[in-house]
């Protein structure tokens, strides 16, 4: 039995599964498994994990016929005889003293709190494009990731959700906690819900990095946006007591937009006048000038004016979740 399991869902991620799984290897605790579970990917990534397998009885590859991550990580659970579980993307990568970092702030706070899981931070790789860098900053945001588990904090921090978390597995075997296999998006936020209902606390450390590739085009972002907002309603209608004011304001948001936009049709056919239209924007001028302000901040971090493409960013990460909270809650 190994210390810690760590569970890897994939599907077509032979571009990165590599330098995955390295840096899994390379972690300062070495007494783990990985445990890569193949949602029937038809590039050479089952191939590519076979081949490091090989020369590393720590790596095995399991199947997943359902496809969705989220069977992939139950499949990965039942399968682990380790003490703890924690997650990956085929798509990320970590420093190699993430482990190290999550196990030791759990064995610090398993003593000061019902603790169900310590998670990670997510950051953006050094060889990611530009788009991909400039939409990581833009979630790290308040203005682009408040009420997300995107955002950068300087401290351990208690939070309603997390990612790439530690959890003790006898704790998700007892409390009898798993992986909804509906859920595409925000099947973290569901189970680590299941945690908190059974009165557990969940932490994230801002040390302990997850280095994820992003959409890189705008349409992909967007879609991703959309199939977030899409889940996060899934997620509310299920469990209603989460809601909060937040939740709501992407959707808002983008009524406000369609709002605006019938205005200034009313405008120009002169049925209201200028005064009118003018109250009627102050809004999206007060939301220009702070799209405005953090796409600056964000040109400063990257070095690089060509970041200032995340003005328009903003817009797609509001309009696409409200979008998809919008189809999720009134259309399901």
């Amino acid at each position: 039995m190994s210390l810690i399991d760590i569970i890897v869902g994939v599907k077509n991620e032979e571009k990165y599964i590599k330098r995955c799984i390295n840096s899994l290897q390379d972690q300062t605790i070495s007494d783990i498994n990985i445990i890569v579970v193949d949602g029937l990917s038809v590039d050479r990534t089952p191939e590519i994990v076979n081949e490091i397998a090989e020369n590393d009885s720590r790596v095995k590859l399991l199947k997943n016929p359902h496809e969705v991550i989220s069977s992939a990580r139950n499949i990965g659970l039942e399968s682990s005889t380790a003490e703890y579980v924690a997650y990956l993307d085929g798509h990320c990568y970590v420093n190699e003293d993430w482990l190290e970092i999550l196990y030791e702030s759990f064995q610090n706070y398993q003593t000061k709190c019902k603790l169900g899981g310590v998670g990670s931070t997510y950051t953006s790789p050094n060889d990611d494009s530009l788009f991909g860098k400039t939409v990581a900053y833009s979630l790290q945001t308040f203005f682009g990731g408040f009420g997300t588990a995107y955002t950068t904090d300087e401290k351990i921090v208690q939070v309603e959700t997390v990612a790439f978390a530690l959890y003790h597995r006898s704790t998700l075997l007892n409390e009898n906690i798993s992986y909804n296999d509906t859920m595409t998006q925000c099947e973290d936020t569901d189970f680590n819900y299941q945690l908190i209902r059974a009165g557990y606390h969940l932490l994230k450390h801002p040390k302990a990095y997850v280095y994820q590739y992003r959409r890189s085009n705008p349409p992909q972002f967007f879609q991703q946006m959309v199939n977030y907002g899409s889940g996060r309603a899934k997620f509310t209608r299920k469990y209603p007591e989460t809601k909060h004011w937040y939740h709501f304001l992407p959707l808002l948001t983008l009524f406000y937009f369609i709002f605006a936009f019938i205005s200034l049709i009313l405008l120009l056919n002169n049925l209201i006048n200028l005064i009118i239209f003018l109250i009627i924007i102050i809004p999206l001028i007060i939301y220009v000038v702070i799209d405005f302000s953090y796409s600056l901040i964000i040109v400063k971090k990257l070095g690089n004016w060509r970041a200032f493409k995340s003005i328009f960013i903003f817009p797609i990460v509001h309009g696409g979740y409200g979008w998809g909270f919008f189809k999720g809650i009134v259309l399901k």
